[in-house]
């Protein structure tokens, strides 16, 4: 074959080949492009679903000790520096604890350590946080519900100036009654709060003493 013929033959295959790539990529090209059938895709159905639920709560058993009894000798106190202060009735031979600035506690005797999980009073100063009775009382409620201490918590009964709730703390069911006090002249704002709390088998009494308490109190 000449020369001439040897360079037709190599323009030829390299025509061939291009064509042929060419060719290639266009059947790449379309099935790369072509869309998926969706005829087939349906849901599956799961089996067994879980769903996320809360841990259980372990109750402990209350401790023994008799209940509280309603009609406890009370004595009168006077709490708070002037202008805010108070005058209130509390249980004649409770043992009184200073837990923090602006609250005051009382025991059952001998010792706060051995009134643990049984029940105790609680008194506090709150004119200074300038809220109104509502306010408080739902901030009290928002407070025990992000209680990182706090499970199971129900509401059992809520009115303007009142508050009863049930909830488990330290592996313990409690009930706690709650009032908020006020003067006459100072609106809504609350001056002090009062807080009563205990077990079960303490809450009817704890309820007639904590409206006494709420009853014999004088503010400033």
């Amino acid at each position: 074959m000449s020369v001439r013929g040897l360079g037709s033959a190599a323009a030829l295959l390299v025509v061939l080949a291009l064509a042929g790539g060419a060719a290639g990529y266009a059947v790449a090209r379309a099935d790369h492009d072509r869309p998926a059938r969706t005829d087939d895709v349906r849901p599956l159905a799961a089996a067994g679903p879980a769903y996320p639920t809360d841990r259980p709560v372990l109750v402990r058993d209350d401790r023994e000790e008799p209940a509280l009894e309603a009609d406890l000798p009370l004595r009168r106190v006077v709490l708070g520096t002037p202008p805010f202060t108070v005058s209130l009735s509390v249980p004649r031979g409770w043992v009184r604890s200073d837990s923090a600035g602006g609250e005051w506690r009382w025991y059952p005797p001998p010792s706060p350590d051995d009134a643990e999980n049984l029940y105790f009073l609680r008194v506090r100063q709150v004119a200074n946080l300038f809220q109104s009775v509502p306010s408080a009382r739902a901030a009290r409620v928002g407070a025990l519900a992000t209680a990182s201490e706090v499970q199971d918590l129900e509401i059992v009964e809520e009115r303007y100036d009142s508050l009863e709730v049930s909830y488990v703390a330290g592996g313990y069911r409690r009930h706690s009654l709650e009032r908020w006090l006020t003067t006459p002249g100072s609106g809504e704002t609350a001056q002090f709060y009062l807080g009563m709390v205990g077990r079960e088998v303490d809450s009817k009494a704890m309820t007639r003493l904590i409206t006494r308490i709420a009853d014999s109190a004088r503010i400033g």
